[in-house]
């Protein structure tokens, strides 16, 4: 095995096995490392910048690995190249999202000091039946210029959802610098639900993908989070896309029900492995 970095000449004989995220990592200038056997890419480490993932401010450097093998020598050689690399870019963190039933992936992350951010499912439904449902609330789109009222009403609504990660990127998402900000929000659809006049709830979306559906917390639990999940089914099929994709934390139990009510599926559970810096680390209040 060996690390071969982006810079190298060689790095050619072995990217087309991650086109896709070599295009990725090359127009956002994030260098990056392929550990390779003989003619195989067993994984990638890159030295990103927020706000890519959201975890901490923008400018931030964290560490991304991805793994393509699981076999116990290369994860840990992975590891370990990549615990070098953090330090020679100063990153604050390192992450790596592993399926979660990889158990010997899983065993060396922890082992190297990674720990378990936050655990998600990804769910989806087919969108090919999917008929206007019957509703009294009412979806209006916000405009370029609402900045301000959609970050109130992302923290608003997803104030106290189950799941860190979530948590996490919405907190960091105000605290954004306003360029940042506008790019993010420009590749979003954030739609304000309303009862009468008041704003109940808010979603997101991004493509096929319902990226954030959150209820006010006072109102959780009337129904109004089933009512937004069929309206934006409706909405996707509106759109021409076959199925609709969402992602959620294992924890939030009463928004996994709503969405395997609605014909929702998981098809894949996936673990989120942190390891921070504490000397550069910025604390998430709670």
């Amino acid at each position: 095995m060996r690390l071969v970095a982006s810079t190298e000449p060689d790095m050619a004989t072995y990217s087309d096995q991650f086109l896709g995220l070599k295009t990725i990592f090359e127009q956002a200038k994030f260098p990056f490392w392929a550990l390779v056997r003989e003619q195989t890419v067993l994984g990638l480490i890159v030295a990103a910048k927020e706000p890519r993932d959201l975890l901490q401010p923008a400018s931030t450097t964290f560490i991304q690995v991805y793994l393509f093998r699981h076999e116990p020598d290369a994860v840990t050689r992975i590891l370990r190249e990549a615990d070098t690399i953090a330090a020679q870019q100063q990153a604050v963190y390192l992450n790596c999202v592993v399926s979660a039933d990889k158990q010997e992936t899983i065993y060396s992350l922890e082992n190297a000091s990674f720990s378990v951010y936050d655990e998600t499912v990804k769910m989806g439904v087919p969108l090919q039946d999917v008929t206007p449902p019957p509703t009294e609330l009412t979806f209006t789109r916000t405009s370029p210029d609402e900045t301000s009222l959609v970050l109130h009403n992302l923290e608003t609504m997803m104030a106290n959802t189950p799941g860190r990660l979530l948590h996490t990127v919405v907190y960091n998402f105000r605290h954004l610098p306003p360029d940042k900000l506008e790019s993010t929000l420009s590749q979003m659809e954030v739609i304000l639900v309303k009862d009468k006049a008041s704003t109940v709830g808010v979603i997101s979306l991004e493509g096929p993908t319902i990226g954030m559906l959150g209820v006010h917390p006072n109102l959780r639990g009337k129904g109004y989070g089933r009512k937004m999940t069929q309206w934006a089914k409706n909405h996707l099929a509106e759109q021409g896309h076959f199925r609709a994709w969402l992602r959620v934390s294992v924890a939030n139990i009463p928004a996994r029900h709503i969405f395997e009510t609605e014909g929702f599926k998981v098809s894949e559970q996936m673990k989120y492995y942190i390891k921070t810096n504490p000397t550069l680390w910025h604390p998430i209040p709670e």
